[in-house]
């Protein structure tokens, strides 16, 4: 494992504690009604009742998708990525610098996932005590983002395999 992926891991890990940290903070502080969907232009429109359930959402799923990128980074043959079939017919170096790009790929996603989940968790506990919501600018920014990082390495590791037959041919 690079180092700098046990990094972004770790960040991402502690990402996901955080949006917990958060909730639990709040827990107390929450009204009874507390705003669980926001609209295009930042407002709260939908809203559930409070319970661990509503609170907690979030931050759990942010766990669970992290759990899931963890176990796609030791096993990312079984990423859904068209090439990883090609992948486990090559040759061990080839497909080694395959997987280590879908690594990289998968690790940006766990912290653009992190930094995401992360803020909109902080936003809403926000937002039930003083009003307003997330800024769609900086969701715009983090969405845009983490799908330009997404098709970026999809693209790359593509072009990366590709080559690779192409030279076993």
């Amino acid at each position: 494992m690079k180092n700098w992926h046990k990094i972004g891991l770790a960040i991402a890990g502690v990402l996901a504690l955080t949006s917990i940290v958060i909730v639990v903070y709040y827990w107390g502080k929450l009204p009874a009604l507390i705003p669980t969907h926001f609209g295009f232009n930042g407002q709260a429109d939908g809203w559930s009742n409070k319970s661990l359930f509503s609170a907690f959402l979030i931050p759990a799923l942010q766990l669970v998708m992290l759990a899931g990128f963890v176990f796609l980074y030791y096993r990312p043959q079984y990423s859904d990525m068209p090439t990883t079939l090609w992948l486990m017919t090559m040759e061990k170096t080839k497909r080694d610098h395959a997987f280590d790009l879908i690594r990289t790929m998968t690790v940006g996603i766990a912290l653009w996932i992190g930094v995401l989940f992360t803020y909109i968790t902080y936003i809403m506990n926000q937002s039930a005590l003083k009003g307003g919501g997330p800024s769609p600018w900086v969701m715009l920014v983090l969405i845009g983002g983490m799908l330009a990082w997404l098709v970026w390495w999809t693209v790359k590791v593509y072009r990366a395999t590709k080559d690779a037959i192409k030279k076993e041919a």
